[in-house]
């Protein structure tokens, strides 16, 4: 059992404080972190990184651990806030559409939201198809705990999709978090992401050829649980037709958090990766999450939590990116020979050079724009090139 995080950190007056003490900690520090970096280049984490990566990967894991020994509580609203018409709500499907893992349990689906990119024109649906144009499915990272799909946070990925990824349309579902308040553990942001796809097949009609379903992080490991689930009750069965759930045009996984129980064991599964010093990510982050969605009736083995170990057949062709220097590595590379397996499978991976974990995601605050724009590219070839061969 992993070991548990302080509670008095995460009721106030005791939350502030300890922000506080983090954050002054930080300022009294970064100068000697720059002076370091500056001059005795040996201390960088990776010697190809600049000043700039090198002091935004310390800064993120300062400011991750901060946040996550506090508990800080993440509040999604189902208002439209600042994205306006791009804000869309979706109510669940038909419950019989919500099988095996994802029904008969306490969890049951809800309403959700979710942003659409490039912001439609007003008055027009949110998007229109002619047979070349291209939507994806993002579902986004955070550790199960944070995010919420909207522009604040998915401005540069989703652009970065459009711009260099072969995708005329975005839309990024606000998923229920494993976080208070309203934790929802799994199998909710689950429920979602099949929530969500069927908003856009059946709700908008968008032909499933013309979706790919992508996921960075956290929201990788539920859009291969998602696939996972798509391969088991997909087809139509002795129930009928209407049942059945067409089959996405191919899959994008970037950084995909495929083993989360790992995270419950010792600090070791951390400190000890040999990527340690190259990642933002702290014990307390990936704890915090991996706990949290677990929740109190889950198994951490669970093949739709637990990824690494539990490989499955499908035809839809899967394009994984791994950052090189990122944690989550060494847990990918074999995941990825694991997939290669069943026959029928598809699977492309692309090793981002001297990357630390997702920089579509957070490329534009870590210093990786470049480097995230060569794998936005990738993807969109990939896109182009790839479809399900089982049409």
């Amino acid at each position: 059992m992993a070991p548990s995080q302080s509670r008095l950190l995460t009721i106030q007056p005791f939350r502030t404080l300890y922000q506080l003490f983090c954050l002054s900690g930080v300022v009294l520090r970064a100068p000697f972190w720059v002076l370091g970096f500056i001059f005795v280049k040996s201390s960088r984490p990776h010697p190809n990184w600049t000043l700039w990566q090198t002091l935004c990967n310390h800064l993120a894991r300062a400011s991750l651990d901060a946040w996550s020994k506090t508990e800080i509580p993440k509040r999604l609203s189902l208002e439209p806030g600042k994205e306006k018409d791009s804000f869309k709500v979706i109510e669940p499907a038909r419950s019989e559409l919500y099988r095996g893992p994802l029904s008969g349990g306490a969890v049951l689906p809800e309403p959700i939201g979710g942003t659409w990119y490039p912001k439609p024109p007003l008055g027009k649906p949110p998007v229109e198809l002619d047979p070349s144009a291209h939507v994806v499915l993002h579902i986004h990272g955070g550790a199960f705990i944070m995010g919420d799909g909207r522009s604040g946070d998915m401005d540069f990925l989703c652009s970065s999709l459009i711009r260099s990824g072969g995708a005329t349309a975005v839309f990024c579902p606000q998923y229920r978090l494993s976080c208070r308040p309203g934790r929802a553990p799994f199998p909710a942001a689950l429920q979602d992401a099949l929530t969500s796809y069927l908003y856009l097949v059946r709700t908008l009609g968008i032909p499933a050829e013309q979706i790919t379903v992508s996921g960075d992080s956290a929201g990788g490991n539920l859009a291969i649980a998602f696939l996972r689930y798509l391969a088991a009750f997909a087809e139509a069965d002795e129930e009928g037709e209407e049942l059945r759930i067409p089959l996405p045009r191919n899959a994008v996984l970037m950084s995909p958090w495929v083993d989360p129980a790992a995270a419950l064991g010792s600090d070791a599964y951390v400190t000890g990766n040999p990527h340690y010093r190259t990642d933002f990510l702290p014990v307390s982050f990936i704890r915090w999450g991996a706990a949290a969605y677990v929740g109190d009736a889950a198994s951490p083995s669970d093949p739709y939590i637990r990824a690494l170990g539990n490989p499955f057949a499908t035809p839809v062709p899967i394009f994984v990116n791994v950052g090189a220097a990122e944690m989550f590595e060494v847990d990918i590379t074999p995941w990825v020979e694991e997939m290669r397996s069943p026959p029928g499978n598809c699977v492309e991976v692309n090793y981002e050079a001297d990357a630390p974990h997702d920089t579509l995601l957070l490329g534009g605050m870590l210093g990786w724009v470049e480097s995230a724009q060569v794998v936005a590219a990738k993807i969109g070839v990939f896109i182009r090139d790839r479809a399900l061969r089982t049409r």
